[in-house]
């Protein structure tokens, strides 16, 4: 969400969902900096974002389907440990993160330019990035139309490039300017506490031979980092990890309102059907953000 400034003391910025009629459904208001700083009103989350969800779950992760009598069914195993349920819920977020990039840099030429050149360590985005398109190397639809590109267990790429008329061609990482014969490729992390998940384990042990984008959903990329460049690690801030917040704010905003539903979801509190609404869908966080102050209602 953009930061815009109220001139008006008693006001307050709010995020909510629209009827049909286009009014405001008042019992659905949240104010936004309890909405930044959550938590999110479960409500509104599913409101904006249930339905993608449940696409992203069944289209490009596999873990829904629909049964005989056209029921869902969630291939999301259920956690109880408390330590277990972070891991599930990250790793979960990790794959959903991957659909949303890959859907947006095929979409759209200049994301598709700056996650590519961010992938293979190049200092500017080029047009010549526009002869390849990203794979999800853990996603259905690569199943489908690049098989021998689909590897869920890869450990290292999570996306890749590969050249739209020649397949078998990946964008290759670039050393002092030229091609250094290595696939290009990002590996994503999603958490509520990198040092826990990234910084303790895989930065410690120099894991990635691409670069890492971590959506730090606590903000905490910067005291991670920080400690990082202390230790004089062989780890280039900014090019070997970089905080995917200053990549797509958007992407790290929708991923702030998943980790509601995930984590819902990986507890057994929340069943898949529980994402489908039959309300029209706002997004709250692209679309309508809403100001209440004194009875007037202002769409911004």
């Amino acid at each position: 969400m953009s930061a815009i400034q109220i001139f008006d003391p008693g006001s307050r910025l709010v995020v909510a969902k629209m009827r049909p009629d286009g009014t405001i459904d008042h019992s659905s208001v949240q104010r936004l900096d309890h909405w930044q700083q959550g938590p999110r009103s479960l409500d509104l989350v599913v409101h904006a974002y249930g339905s993608e969800m449940l696409r992203i779950l069944t289209e490009e992760l596999g873990l829904v389907s629909a049964n005989e009598d056209g029921l869902l069914q969630s291939k999301i195993i259920v956690v109880r440990n408390e330590e277990d349920v972070r891991g599930a819920v990250m790793r979960l977020l990790g794959k959903v993160a991957e659909a949303m990039i890959v859907r947006n840099c095929n979409s759209n030429v200049y994301s598709n330019r700056l996650w590519a050149q961010i992938a293979r360590r190049g200092l500017r985005p080029s047009r010549s990035l526009d002869d390849y398109v990203a794979v999800g190397t853990g996603l259905e639809t690569t199943r489908h139309r690049y098989f021998q590109k689909y590897r869920p267990n890869d450990p290292q790429r999570d996306i890749i490039w590969v050249h739209k008329y020649h397949a078998r061609r990946e964008l290759q990482m670039l050393e002092k300017g030229r091609p250094a014969q290595i696939s290009a490729g990002i590996q994503l992390k999603v958490s509520m506490d990198g040092f826990q998940y990234i910084y303790r384990s895989d930065v410690a042990r120099a894991k990635y031979e691409v670069p890492l984008v971590y959506f730090d959903l606590c903000n905490d990329y910067y005291k991670l980092t920080n400690a990082i460049y202390q230790e004089q690690r062989d780890l280039q801030i900014g090019t070997d990890i970089v905080r995917g917040k200053d990549i797509d704010p958007a992407i790290h905003d929708a991923l702030c309102s998943y980790w509601w539903l995930a984590e819902r979801i990986v507890r057994g509190q929340m069943s898949i059907n529980d994402l489908v609404t039959p309300a029209p869908l706002l997004d709250a966080c692209q679309k309508d953000l809403l100001e209440s102050a004194g009875g007037r209602i202002i769409t911004l």
